[in-house]
């Protein structure tokens, strides 16, 4: 057990800072595995335990992803690296937890807040009212379908957590046959909403939903307001 930092401290993505200035110079590994296992192996310092349980506290589906020591190894064996070389950065990292240059983030507070959220329709149709006209006859879409990965993108900013994780409470309401279209234009939609060189549209759109994001983490941080979920119709979110 450590009580140098606690494990509502850890985000289940690690920060971008925190992967970029010490997992980053790791070739081999995807950026992906390194940030998903740092962030189960800090909380497993934590709170002990298996990886499984560190990672269900992560919001990190067991049935999806399971951690095993042995199928590391044999990753970075092939990738030809030396696990204790992620053992020494994680303690570095760790180390650093325990005198931050800032005041560490409750991400565990934030996942509580925001378990089964969703944008709220009202606010939705607020922030898309805010987006500048598109030249031409095509106009984008902005139904429910994009109210979910909406939602999904603010969750994964307030979170910092993947958004193969992120609660789809709208999508959850549908047909099934709705939700099996949904699904097949998941990864569509999120590749425009967070691709450097995106659309007019989504570059506009995650503008704004950005903005959003870090109003609705200030909000929690500072216990000033709840979130709501999918099905309530609250007083308009502060812009």
């Amino acid at each position: 057990m450590r009580d140098d930092y606690r494990a509502e401290h850890i985000p289940a993505y690690l920060e971008p800072d925190w992967y970029e200035r010490f997992f980053a110079p790791i070739a081999g590994i995807a950026p992906k595995v390194l940030r998903r296992t740092a962030a189960v192996r800090l909380v497993q310092w934590a709170i002990g335990g298996p990886l499984d349980e560190a990672a269900t506290y992560l919001g990190i589906a067991p049935d999806r992803v399971r951690f095993r020591p042995n199928t590391d190894f044999q990753r970075w064996e092939r990738a030809g690296r030396n696990p204790a070389e992620f053992e020494r950065v994680l303690r570095e990292l760790s180390a650093e937890l325990r005198a931050p240059h800032r005041p560490l983030i409750d991400y565990q507070r934030r996942r509580e807040a925001l378990r089964d959220w969703a944008l709220p329709p009202d606010e939705w149709d607020a922030l898309v009212s805010e987006l500048p006209p598109i030249p031409g006859p095509i106009r984008p879409a902005v139904g429910d379908r994009k109210r979910q990965d909406a939602s999904v993108f603010i969750w994964v900013q307030v979170t910092q957590g993947e958004h193969l994780f992120a609660p789809r409470a709208i999508e959850a309401e549908q047909p099934q046959d709705v939700q099996r279209e949904w699904a097949l234009r998941r990864n569509t939609t999120w590749y425009n909403l967070v691709r450097p060189d995106t659309f007019r549209h989504y570059a506009d759109l995650r503008k704004l939903l950005a903005e959003y994001a870090q109003q609705l983490a200030r909000d929690i941080d500072s216990g000033t307001g709840r979130s709501p979920t999918v099905n309530e119709q609250p007083d308009a979110h502060a812009q």
